[in-house]
């Protein structure tokens, strides 16, 4: 019997040959996932510290430390840390130490060769007592020098001066502790005097001879002002910010009377207390803006009535207390290095090119 296939054959045929050919296609690819942004943190700019530290049994040493924990120490001296001041010369390669003294110990110096790790005494100008030894612009050393003994002050009329060496030195304010202060070159090995004037001693020694016009062209002195050391601005007391400090810090450990300031930094301000009196000094509180938030910096560890020293470079804050420095990006406001046991940290200076020179002589009176 001749069987014919029908219609329902072929479309069974071709249901069945489209259900073999979608079994060997292969599975569809599922899309791929959104990338993930990933910001990049920018790594903690490399940066070098000095500081003194307690030599045993005795003495103090100036340290260099870097980043990367190379430590070498400079030049060891027989004096107290807390007394000693450093300076610099603007290339770098001479450093000054210089122990101002106290009660019968007389001040005293010594240069440093930086690169070497050497240093000798350096014999101090006889007239006087003297404040700094700093650097002018040709790397020669430099002294600073008050004087309020052994003058001669005479009158003529209502007007009244020194005379010193010959000359007449005017005295513009006869109250208040007038005296001289001179500056003096080193040169080979003997002391130049540069200039002198009249000015007036206070409570702060140092200060009389801010009144030298030498002191302000000097690079680096043991007395002058750090570069990296940032302004503080006070709160004008009854602000927002100086409210909102005082409702966040009840209690501040101390009962020292002054005012909050604001210092900026590369991540916003940062807020500490001024202690105000015959001088002004920085101390704990400090807080800086954390997630909206008032937050003390990242394990910072010091006494609540520690005087603080703030520096600045870059996004690097440095803190630093007695016997204690912290450093913290303040951009991410995480710490990134400590330290104790030391003193008078401080970023180390830059190298510096000069070339103004400093003025020649300026030794008639001013």
């Amino acid at each position: 019997m001749d069987r014919r296939l029908g219609p329902a054959f072929f479309i069974g045929s071709a249901l069945l040959l489209g259900a073999c050919k979608k079994s060997q296609d292969p599975a569809p690819v599922p899309p791929s996932p959104a990338p993930v942004e990933v910001k990049a943190v920018a790594p903690v700019p490399a940066f070098t510290l000095s500081y003194l530290q307690d030599a045993k049994p005795s003495g103090c040493t100036w340290t260099r430390e870097d980043t990367a924990g190379a430590k070498k120490p400079l030049f060891t001296v027989d004096a107290a840390c807390e007394r000693l001041r450093l300076a610099w010369s603007p290339d770098g390669r001479r450093g000054a130490m210089v122990d101002r003294g106290s009660g019968a110990v007389k001040p005293r110096a010594w240069l440093v060769d930086l690169q070497a790790g050497q240093g000798a005494v350096l014999v101090l100008p006889e007239a006087g007592s003297t404040d700094a030894v700093g650097f002018d612009a040709a790397g020669r050393a430099v002294a600073l020098v008050s004087q309020v003994e052994d003058l001669v002050r005479k009158s003529e009329g209502s007007a009244e001066y020194f005379l010193f060496e010959g000359q007449r030195i005017p005295i513009a304010e006869p109250e208040g502790g007038p005296g001289l202060a001179h500056a003096f070159r080193r040169e080979g090995d003997t002391w130049k005097r540069l200039e002198t004037v009249a000015t007036v001693y206070e409570s702060d020694a140092a200060a009389g001879t801010r009144a030298l016009a030498t002191t302000g062209l000097l690079v680096s002195s043991t007395s002058g002002v750090d570069p990296d050391a940032p302004t503080a601005t006070e709160l004008p007391e009854g602000s927002e910010d100086a409210a909102r400090l005082d409702a966040v810090v009840e209690d501040k450990g101390h009962a020292k009377y002054g005012e909050w300031v604001s210092v900026e930094t590369d991540g916003g301000p940062l807020y500490a207390w001024r202690a105000t009196g015959e001088l002004s000094t920085l101390m704990p509180p400090l807080r800086w803006e954390v997630q909206d938030r008032l937050a003390e910096p990242e394990s910072l560890s010091v006494a609540p009535a520690s005087a603080v020293e703030l520096r600045m470079r870059g996004p690097l804050l440095l803190v630093s207390a007695e016997k204690a420095v912290r450093v913290y990006d303040a951009k991410t406001k995480a710490r990134v290095f400590a330290l104790d046991g030391v003193h008078a940290a401080r970023f180390w200076p830059k190298q510096r090119t000069v070339t103004a020179a400093a003025p020649s002589d300026a030794a008639s009176a001013q």
